[in-house]
């Protein structure tokens, strides 16, 4: 989203949450490429700037690490994350102050109005992930991507219950916004023509039943995404032929 979005002129930088990195590596940074850099912890404990930890987002183009060896997609910033991620909350934890850190990044920021923050989450609930979602109101947008499996639509739940107690504890403070709100949900590997497993069939069913009001257009099954990904490539920017899902309207 955050790739084909910047290929449509929004300037954007996106957070990597996750200790798993994923986001990180798709956006061209691995761990080699990561020795000596700033990450997303440094913000958390407020020893760099948003500016000294942000990255132009890449994708690789070559072998090696030279510049020759990536390309870059305009108007996209990578905050990178590391395994440390992990000890994010006991960080916050321990220091009471650090609650603060996304609010003192958006406080603080002088970019342009129109600039789109993205911001990837680990699938886990803890003090970093709600030292984030406190800051944003009805006008952001939660947006959760869903595997059409029936275990994972399920555990969209604890998701909504989680923002429910996250409005209602903050809902009389003035000094944060504290409404997140789910807007839109994105339903991933629905069925196609060939792919018609009964999973994929029974979980697009429970979500429309559940969530019809806030699905998009299915994001199809696709292999040539799934290589994609395994490829460590953002998908529609690295492909030659500008690979985007098949979608049908919910």
């Amino acid at each position: 989203m955050a790739t084909e979005a910047a290929l449509r002129g929004y300037q954007g930088t996106i957070f990597d949450f996750d200790a798993n990195r994923s986001t990180t590596t798709i956006l061209g940074y691995d761990e080699e490429a990561m020795k000596g850099r700033k990450t997303v912890l440094d913000l958390i404990h407020g020893t760099a700037t948003l500016d000294e930890v942000a990255l132009p987002a890449r994708y690789r183009i070559g072998d090696g690490y030279d510049d020759d060896a990536f390309a870059y997609i305009p108007g996209l910033r990578l905050v990178p994350s590391c395994k440390e991620m992990s000890s994010a909350d006991t960080a916050i934890a321990e220091d009471a102050d650090r609650q603060d850190w996304f609010a003192e990044i958006l406080l603080g920021y002088d970019g342009d109005e129109d600039d789109v923050f993205w911001l990837d989450f680990p699938a886990s609930y803890g003090k970093m992930v709600y030292s984030v979602i406190r800051m944003l109101d009805e006008d952001d947008s939660v947006i959760p991507s869903v595997r059409a499996d029936p275990k994972d639509v399920k555990l969209l739940v604890p998701l909504f219950e989680e923002l429910d107690r996250v409005r209602e504890k903050n809902r009389l403070r003035r000094s944060v916004p504290a409404r997140p709100t789910v807007n839109h949900l994105i339903l991933t590997g629905t069925p196609t023509a060939s792919y018609t497993e009964a999973s994929a069939r029974k979980a697009t069913a429970l979500a429309e039943f559940l969530y019809g009001d806030i699905l998009t257009p299915y994001i199809r099954y696709s292999a040539d995404a799934k290589k994609l990904y395994d490829d460590c490539c953002p998908s529609p920017s690295s492909s030659p032929t500008r690979y985007r899902p098949s979608t049908t309207g919910s």
